[in-house]
């Protein structure tokens, strides 16, 4: 009889805190940074462009001849405030992008300020960085106009992904080892057993990910139409279609194996610190995005005050770092425990791999792309209705930094990939347990007398009805 084989070394508690450790140096490294050219492209350039175009906000092209220092330190702190005092200037701004809402930034502090308008002034003119999202002002359809992206930082931004998945390598390949090297001392590995091998395709399917991704983000950055057009105007509804029209198939022909082939008779622990921080994270992060989707003006208007916008920007980051280590930890499980890799197949190393693209991604525009529920709500939500409506937009998603557009094709991605994986069984989930009345259940056998039996069959056999 096969059993678990525990990691000799008991490193995976260290590993979990080194990514940790490593995760948030990376943040103080990003944070620091103090010049009027990285605060503005930390808090600004995603609804702001350089020259005088239009964007999700004006154009900030001469705004230092235009407007004087008093007033943009006044409207760029809390343009409400300034609105309510009656400034036609700021009123006549307002009313012109659909009475969207800035969001304050009097946390910067004055000379942080007037730093980012020096750099206005003097930066070029040509230079339209869309790498990051800050401000809170939602703009309609149509001033979403296709955007050359700049990638603003992407040099630190690349490293930190590079770094997450190094150590995510890392961590597996040598939890894979020390349980191999355990087993094979323990005279567990007496036979060939294929089954072992899908450590390495994890691994495998990494690296292409990691080369695919490198690749995209070389051919999103030539803002070809042509290609542009086919990532975030043909990929949606190829996925929708292949999503339909594989999940029909699928309960058609093979209804019986829509499930998540359940392995946790065959080990709890592991899979319950593995699976708790993991779903609740993606369950939180899911109805997070899908507000934002429906109600984005309600998410405008929260984010309005700093205080509401950092609690919330600080509750998505936790609960997706909940669902990174979560995930982490599952992989660890399934490819360390050598009775659920018998039930493992190539499609579940597709799965972890894409999950992880997904998480990672996400996270990048919560430490880089300031402020992803602002950003979601006034840029991405008019992008995804207008794939439902038929027309969409896709000079929107060009505009956007090549990390976000990343997360947006692998979320199209998973879409697809739900008829041919264990994301099937979510389709089948007893939601209706919610609301069904509850069931009786008749015992007709002594507790005691039966719990004592050893016999195979106790009593006379039940039957069907």
């Amino acid at each position: 009889m096969l059993e678990t084989v525990k990691n000799p070394a008991k490193t995976s508690k260290a590993y979990v805190w080194f990514m940790l450790v490593a995760f948030f140096a990376t943040i103080s490294i990003n944070s620091s940074a103090q010049t009027g050219e990285e605060l503005f492209k930390a808090n600004c350039s995603a609804c702001h462009k350089l020259t005088a175009d239009k964007f999700v906000g004006p154009g900030l092209k001469d705004v230092g001849q235009r407007r004087t220092q008093e007033w943009l330190l006044a409207w760029t702190k809390n343009s409400q405030e300034l609105i309510a005092s009656g400034d036609s200037t700021a009123v006549a701004i307002f009313k012109e992008y659909n009475n969207s809402i800035m969001t304050p930034f009097d946390f910067l502090g004055d000379s942080a300020i007037l730093s980012i308008f020096d750099f206005i002034a003097t930066g070029p003119p040509e230079a339209a960085p869309v790498d990051t999202v800050a401000t809170a002002a939602a703009a309609p359809a149509e001033l979403t106009t296709p955007a050359e992206p700049v990638d603003a930082g992407s040099e630190v931004i690349f490293w930190f992904v590079v770094v997450v998945v190094i150590l995510i390598i890392w961590v597996l390949y040598s939890t894979f080892k020390s349980v191999h090297k355990a087993m094979d001392e323990n005279g567990y590995l007496g036979y060939k057993d294929p089954n072992t091998d899908y450590l390495k395709t994890f691994l495998v399917m990494l690296g292409i990910t990691s080369l695919v991704i490198f690749l995209l983000k070389i051919a999103l950055a030539s803002n070809t139409p042509g290609f542009t057009t086919l990532m975030f105007g043909g990929l949606p509804y190829i996925a929708l279609a292949v999503f339909f029209i594989g999940s029909i198939f699928r309960y058609k022909n093979i209804g019986f194996k829509v499930s998540s082939l359940s392995t946790q008779f065959l080990e709890g622990k592991q899979l319950f610190f593995g699976s708790q921080p993991f779903h609740w994270g993606m369950l939180v992060l899911f109805f997070g995005h899908l507000i934002a989707f429906m109600i984005p003006k309600a998410v405008i208007l929260w984010n309005g005050h700093p205080v509401r916008l950092f609690i919330l920007e600080i509750t998505s980051l936790v609960f997706a770092i909940s669902a990174l280590i979560g995930l982490v930890l599952l992989i660890k499980r399934r490819f360390s425990n050598r009775k659920i890799m018998v039930v493992t197949n190539s499609m579940d190393t597709l799965v972890y791999v894409i999950l992880l693209v997904q998480i990672v991604s996400g996270i990048a525009i919560a430490l880089f792309a300031r402020w992803g529920s602002t950003w979601f709500a006034s840029s991405l939500t008019p992008y995804l209705r207008s794939i439902f409506v038929f027309d969409p937009q896709t000079g929107t998603a060009a505009a956007m930094p090549w990390y976000a557009q990343i997360h947006i094709i692998s979320a199209f991605f998973i879409i697809a990939i739900i008829p041919f994986t264990r994301f099937m069984h979510f389709l089948v989930a007893p939601i209706h347990y919610i609301w069904r009345k509850y069931q009786v259940v008749y015992w007709n056998w002594n507790r005691k007398t039966i719990r004592k039996s050893s016999a195979h069959t106790y009593g006379k056999l039940p039957r069907n009805h």
